[in-house]
């Protein structure tokens, strides 16, 4: 039997209604929590300082954290503003993209995260030379294979520079080996390849050698 066309219109209202609360009710967590700085996308030197600073609506948390990768692993909880978290940033920190979001704990217990701002580490200097952890990479049964690259500055440090937006990475022969932007290497099919690693005016090459065609 088929449902009245008048019962139909009513559960596609609710329908409708019940997302836009959705839509609002996240919107209006949001607004509560936020990150102020860093700006999304902003390049922290390795070896300074960085402050995060987190707006919220008054009185609306108990505490307030930090959640997110690299050195936004570790953060203590804050229960009262300024919200306000400060790390200091190696000077061999790994270079790269991290990603983190404010977390706020409310007084019923519920948990309302802000917007992830992502941030890229890098070193302010230039690379003195660059050295590779695999002399050669052979990629049989595995398809993928991350390189893992060092860069040695004036000072000493001997930081991984792998991931970092400075690096580029090329094959010479993307039908053996491609390489992503950020120097993992996919076997394509059986042969050899050069994977040259650029930082600045420091360049790499890595040879690579595919023992079998990958399984489709």
């Amino acid at each position: 039997m088929s449902k009245h066309p008048a019962a139909l219109a009513g559960k596609a209202i609710a329908v409708a209604i019940s997302m836009l609360w959705l839509v609002a009710a996240t919107l209006f967590a949001e607004s509560q929590l936020q990150v102020v700085s860093p700006e999304n996308g902003a390049v922290v030197n390795a070896g300074g300082a960085l402050m995060v600073t987190i707006k919220a609506a008054p009185s609306a948390f108990q505490s307030i954290s930090l959640v997110g990768d690299g050195p936004f692993a570790l953060s203590t909880s804050l229960t009262a503003p300024p919200y306000q978290f400060s790390y200091v940033i190696p000077g061999d920190f790994a270079s790269g993209r991290y990603r983190f979001m404010a977390s706020g704990k409310t007084a019923s217990g519920e948990t309302v995260c802000s917007d992830s701002v992502e941030v890229d580490i890098e070193r302010s200097d230039d690379v003195k030379k660059l050295e590779s952890e695999y002399q050669s990479l052979t990629l049989g049964d595995q398809k993928d294979l991350p390189l893992q690259i060092w860069g040695i500055f004036a000072d000493g440090a001997k930081v991984d520079v792998t991931r970092s937006k400075r690096m580029t990475y090329t094959s010479d022969r993307p039908a053996i080996a491609a390489v992503s932007n950020e120097g993992t290497v996919s076997a394509v099919g059986a042969g050899k390849a050069r994977i040259t690693v650029k930082y600045g005016d420091k360049t790499l090459v890595v040879p690579v050698v595919i023992t079998q065609n990958p399984k489709k």
